[in-house]
């Protein structure tokens, strides 16, 4: 099978494209925690949290996210052996020499159809696949799904995007094709332009009816598309 790199700078003529995502990027200290502490071998946060001598409510609120663990992030890497940059700021690798890879977070597919992934789909298959040239640590995947969305995204290709902006940050990304997470919780691929009033925005493909004046939570610059 032939892959290739596409910059996806260019236009992207999306139909209606709704994502579901599984969001376990790693761009928070405390996710990265997790995943630490799991590659280590501790299945359970009570058990590291015992072999370090940490009070288990102090350790579950570095790793939930509701507390700060910089002052303890130098014993969490020696004990997981991993950076403690990567651990802190996600830059670089967890292990030196680890080959770095994308996580293929969902699926896309054409229509208002959302393709749930958790674990009682049985053999729903997230991958990993190598990252372009340029990607950040906190790049992710998703893969399309079917023929529908022919000729912009054909079945088996990965549309990769990473930096998500929120805000009035989102701005940055008019006029460009982006990964949009609305407040209603859907998510789609869209051309993204302002909306008719303060703090909303319309979402616009060449196939489908745009949709207009909606609140985005967040917004990701589609990055690259790896051709299957």
């Amino acid at each position: 099978m032939s892959v290739t790199m596409q910059n996806a700078s260019h236009h992207v003529n999306a139909k209606c494209i709704v994502l579901l995502c599984i969001l376990h990027r790693m761009s928070d200290a405390h996710t990265r925690l997790v995943w630490a502490r799991e590659a280590a071998g501790y299945e359970k946060a009570a058990d590291a949290a015992r072999a370090m001598g940490v009070p288990l409510p102090t350790y579950n609120a570095h790793e939930n996210g509701s507390r700060g663990f910089r002052r303890m992030a130098q014993q969490y890497a020696s004990k997981y052996r991993v950076s403690l940059e990567w651990l802190l700021t996600g830059k670089g690798q967890p292990r030196p020499g680890m080959k770095r890879s994308i996580p293929v977070v969902g699926y896309v597919g054409a229509g208002a159809e959302v393709f749930s992934i958790d674990d009682s789909i049985k053999g729903a298959g997230i991958d990993e696949i190598e990252p372009p040239p340029g990607a950040s640590s906190n790049a992710v995947a998703v893969k399309v799904r079917g023929d529908s969305m022919r000729p912009a995204f054909y079945d088996g290709d990965y549309i990769i995007y990473d930096d998500r902006r929120e805000g009035s940050e989102i701005a940055q990304y008019l006029g460009r094709e982006c990964v949009v997470h609305l407040m209603d919780g859907r998510t789609f691929i869209k051309n993204l332009s302002a909306g008719s009033t303060p703090g909303t925005w319309s979402l616009w493909s060449y196939n489908a009816a745009p949709i207009q004046d909606v609140r985005i939570e967040w917004a990701a610059r589609v990055r690259w598309v790896e051709r299957a």
